[in-house]
C-alpha cells in the first residue's frame, strides 16, 4: 500500500514515520498542494497524511481540493498542533477521516491506521450495493442494466448530472463481472493536466523527458485484467481523445519513449455529465469516439425526478454517517424531510449528503429537524419554498387566463406542454379538475 506524506515545512513526525513503515506502507513525499493531487492521480495511495504547521487552513485546502478532484476512496489523517473541536469539524467537513495532535506517538498514529484500515472503513463485498439506494423504477432499470452489462466486457458509458453516483455504478459493473479480482483504475479526465496527459495514461520509458530516470507504467497498463473508469470523459480534450479512441480500437498502449506496443487486455466504462451528442455536433467530442463509447448506454436520472427515493435516502445516508461521527443515528423530524422532499437538489444525492452531514456535525438532540441546520442552509430551504410557491401560482393563474386550456397556458408561461403538466404534478395542480376549482380549494 502506499502513503503520501506532506509536511509544509521541516521534517515528518518519526512517530508517523514509524508506524506507517510497520504496516508496510510504501511512503512518498510531496512538497505541495499541487504535487499531491499529481502523485494521488499517478498512483492511487490509500493513505494521505496532512502535517500541518500553525497554519492549518492551507492544508484543509488540500484536503477540499483532493475530494473536489475525485479522490474519494483515499483516507485523510491531519496532524495538528491545534486540535480543538472547531478545528475538527472543519477538518471532517474539508474530507479528513482523522486528526491527531503534533505531539502523537508511534502508538496514537498505529490506532487511527487501524480505524481506517481494520474497522468499518474497511468496505464489504456488497457496500456498493447497499449504497445504490432507491425504490423507484427507474432505479430498478438500473440496477437491471448494471447486472447485464456486467455480464460482458462491453464498453459502458454511465450519462447523468454531477452528484447522481456515475462512479458507484461504475465500481458496481466492476464488481459484479469476472474481473472483480482484478484492478478498478478510475481516471478523472477533466482533473488531468493536459501536459501530462500522455505520461498518466501510458506511461513512459526511461530518459523520454527530463526527469524521466525510471520507467513508470501508465494507469492503462495499470489497469491491466480490470476496469478502466474514464470519468469525466466529454471535458477530455480532442488530442487525449484520439489517443483514447486508439486504446478501445486496438488494445494497445505505447509509452512514451518507447517503439513497441503493449497489449492491455481492459473493459472501459466512460461517464459524463455533458451531452456528447452536441459536443460531437459542435466538432468538441470525436464522434468516432462517441460511437465507440456508446455502446451499453446507462442513464442516472436526477433526484428531483425520483422524490418518492429521497427518505430512502435520508435514512440510509443518516446511518451510514452517524456511524462514521461515532455517534447514534438520529431520527428525522417530519419538517425537516418535507423541505427535503420539496427541494429541487440542484446537487443530487451527493448534496443531499453533504447537507445531512452538515446537519449530523451540528446536531445535539436525538433528533434532526430544520433547527439543526445552519442559517444559510435553512435560508436555503426557505428560497426554494418561495420559488416554489411563487411558480405554483404562476401556473394556476396561466390556467386560469386560459380557461384550462394546458396548451395555452404553457404558450402563456413560455415552456412546453410537457414541462408544464410536470410542474402541475410537482405543485399538486390537478389536471383532473379545472384550475377554478384548484384555485378555490387552494391547489
Amino acid at each position: 500500500m502506499r502513503a503520501v506524506i506532506y509536511v509544509p515545512r521541516g521534517q515528518c513526525l518519526h512517530s508517523v514515520r514509524q508506524a506507517l513503515n510497520c504496516r508496510q506502507f510504501e511512503l512518498i513525499e510531496a512538497a505541495s498542494g499541487t504535487e499531491i493531487a499529481e502523485i494521488a492521480q499517478r498512483t492511487t495511495p490509500e493513505l494521505i497524511v496532512l502535517q500541518a504547521d500553525a497554519r492549518v487552513a492551507p492544508v484543509l485546502a488540500i484536503a477540499r481540493e483532493l475530494r473536489l478532484t475525485g479522490n474519494h476512496s483515499v483516507a485523510v489523517v491531519l496532524i495538528a498542533a491545534d486540535c480543538r473541536g472547531d478545528v475538527t469539524l472543519q477538518a471532517m467537513r474539508a474530507g479528513v477521516n482523522d486528526v491527531l495532535g503534533i505531539t502523537c506517538s508511534e502508538a496514537d498514529v498505529a490506532d487511527a491506521i487501524s480505524r481506517l484500515f481494520d474497522g468499518p472503513r474497511v468496505p464489504a463485498a456488497n457496500s456498493n450495493e447497499e449504497r445504490f439506494v432507491g425504490s423507484s423504477a427507474s432505479q430498478r432499470q438500473v440496477r437491471d442494466a448494471i447486472r447485464r452489462v456486467a455480464a460482458t466486457d462491453t464498453t459502458v458509458l454511465v450519462t447523468g448530472e454531477t452528484g447522481t453516483g456515475k462512479e458507484l455504478v461504475a465500481e458496481l459493473i466492476h464488481q459484479q463481472s469476472r474481473r472483480r479480482d482484478k484492478t478498478f483504475a478510475s481516471i478523472n479526465c477533466a482533473a488531468i493536466p493536459e501536459g501530462l496527459l500522455e505520461s498518466e495514461l501510458f506511461g513512459y520509458e526511461r530518459g523520454a523527458f527530463t526527469g524521466a530516470q525510471a520507467p513508470r507504467e501508465g494507469k492503462l497498463q495499470y489497469a491491466e485484467g480490470g476496469t478502466l473508469f474514464l470519468d469525466e470523459i466529454g471535458d477530455m480534450n480532442l488530442y487525449g481523445q484520439a489517443k483514447i479512441l486508439r486504446v478501445i480500437e486496438a488494445r494497445t498502449v505505447q509509452r512514451l519513449g518507447a517503439n513497441r506496443d503493449i497489449h492491455v487486455n481492459i473493459r472501459v466504462v466512460a461517464a459524463t455529465n455533458q451531452n456528447l451528442e452536441q459536443l460531437a455536433s459542435q466538432n468538441r467530442f470525436r464522434q468516432d469516439l462517441y460511437f465507440r463509447l456508446n455502446v451499453a448506454r446507462i442513464h442516472l436520472s436526477p433526484l428531483r425526478e425520483r422524490p418518492i427515493e429521497i427518505p430512502e435516502l435520508v435514512r440510509f445516508w443518516v446511518v451510514e454517517l452517524s456511524s462514521r461521527l461515532g455517534r447514534e443515528a438520529p431520527s428525522i423530524a417530519d419538517d425537516l424531510l418535507a423541505q427535503f422532499e420539496s427541494y429541487h437538489w440542484p446537487g443530487n444525492v451527493r448534496e443531499l449528503r453533504n447537507v445531512l452531514e452538515c446537519a449530523l456535525v451540528f446536531s445535539t438532540g436525538n433528533s434532526l429537524s430544520m433547527r439543526d441546520l445552519p442559517p444559510y442552509l435553512r435560508a436555503l430551504f426557505g428560497n426554494a419554498e418561495r420559488l416554489r410557491q411563487t411558480e405554483r401560482e404562476r401556473i394556476v393563474a396561466a390556467l386560469l387566463a386560459a380557461h384550462g386550456n394546458r396548451t395555452e397556458a404553457a404558450r402563456l408561461l413560455g415552456c412546453a406542454r410537457m414541462t408544464l403538466y410536470r410542474k402541475m404534478i410537482k405543485h399538486g395542480v390537478s389536471d383532473d379538475e379545472p384550475p377554478e376549482c384548484n384555485v378555490l380549494a387552494g391547489a
